[in-house]
């Protein structure tokens, strides 16, 4: 005797589930100090203008703020779910923030997944701000050849984010990436923002090329270089603007700071074996990167260097946008 099923609905209901999760796209958000940005993703790229927001004080007004820019995405679009970007190390398992930064004042502790899951009956999933970008552009450049990409983002610090075999790499304790945090010096030299010495972001950081400066134009007098002037104001500005008038000390300021930024790039390959180095950030736009691949090569292991690519990010400021987004969809569609 033939057997019917009589009640086709759920099936129905499961293929119809599938094919709106392979096909809706997510809402990508990335939380930083002071702003917010925020963008439809779909097949590792934005479908629509990313808009900002300003960051408010407080982990209570943030928690408001991204319910409200989840609710106004929602008012004309289907999402399949939301991605988190957001500085501080992650547990992404829980979506809660186990240690944060400076810049968000007391967001340590925040389950940031069980709060706007409740709130807004969407999945939502939260990362890491430098594993979001690392797995932004990752996804970005789509080739097999790059399963083990490091995203390293050089601004007013120095971030990174892992991607090994084709995954983020997390780490025993969600600290993976932590890079600026790299010792390349032993000698109590300079403090960095962490509270310890020597740290690689202390030399390597838009702050560590200024300190660079300011030590070089301890040797010289007010002749020797236009920066003298602005010894005790100086800034990053001042110090590009100088190289690009052909100053002597900015020059030399900037060599030291390739060389500064290739002894962690060499630590980090020796380790890890990267087949890519992307550099993002503001201070990526400053990077002479035949330069800094040449010192590198020069320091690493043959084998360690060999075919080793060193390039700036294709997608920008909007890397963690994407990757935020990108996850949600990747693992809602894992999950199916």
């Amino acid at each position: 005797m033939m057997n019917f099923n009589t009640n086709p609905e759920p099936i129905i209901n499961t293929r119809l589930d599938e094919m709106l999760k392979s096909t809706l796209p997510a809402l990508g958000i990335d939380l930083g100090g002071t702003k917010i940005g925020a963008c439809l993703v779909s097949n590792n790229r934005l479908i629509n203008e990313p808009k900002q927001y300003k960051t408010p004080k407080g982990s209570d007004n943030i928690l408001e703020q991204l319910y409200k820019i989840i609710e106004e995405y929602k008012v004309d679009n289907l999402m399949a779910g939301v991605g988190i970007a957001t500085a501080g190390i992650v547990d992404t398992a829980s979506g809660s923030v186990i240690d944060s930064t400076f810049n968000l004042t007391g967001w340590a502790g925040t389950n940031i997944k069980n709060y706007l899951e409740s709130k807004t009956m969407l999945p939502i999933y939260v990362e890491n701000d430098g594993n979001a970008a690392a797995y932004g552009e990752f996804k970005a450049k789509g080739s097999i050849d790059n399963l083990n990409t490091i995203v390293i983002t050089l601004g007013t610090g120095i971030g990174g984010g892992i991607i090994l075999n084709g995954n983020i790499f997390h780490g025993s304790n969600f600290a993976a990436g932590e890079v600026g945090h790299l010792k390349i010096n032993f000698d109590n030299k300079r403090l960095c923002t962490c509270g310890h010495f020597d740290c690689w972001e202390a030399y390597g950081s838009g702050p560590g090329l200024v300190q660079t400066t300011k030590e070089l134009l301890n040797e010289i007098t007010a002749s020797q270089s236009v920066l003298y002037a602005n010894k005790n104001d100086l800034t990053t500005t001042h110090i590009i603007k100088a190289f690009e008038n052909n100053d002597l000390i900015a020059k030399r300021a900037f060599e030291l700071w390739h060389h500064h930024l290739s002894v962690g790039l060499v630590t980090i390959a020796q380790i890890l074996n990267p087949k890519t180095f992307i550099i993002s950030g503001g201070m990526s736009n400053f990077v002479n990167y035949p330069l800094l691949k040449e010192m590198v090569i020069d320091k690493a292991l043959a084998t360690v260097s060999r075919d080793l690519e060193i390039h700036q990010s294709g997608l920008g400021i909007h890397a963690g946008i994407i990757g935020a987004g990108q996850i949600a969809l990747d693992t809602i569609l894992a999950k199916s």
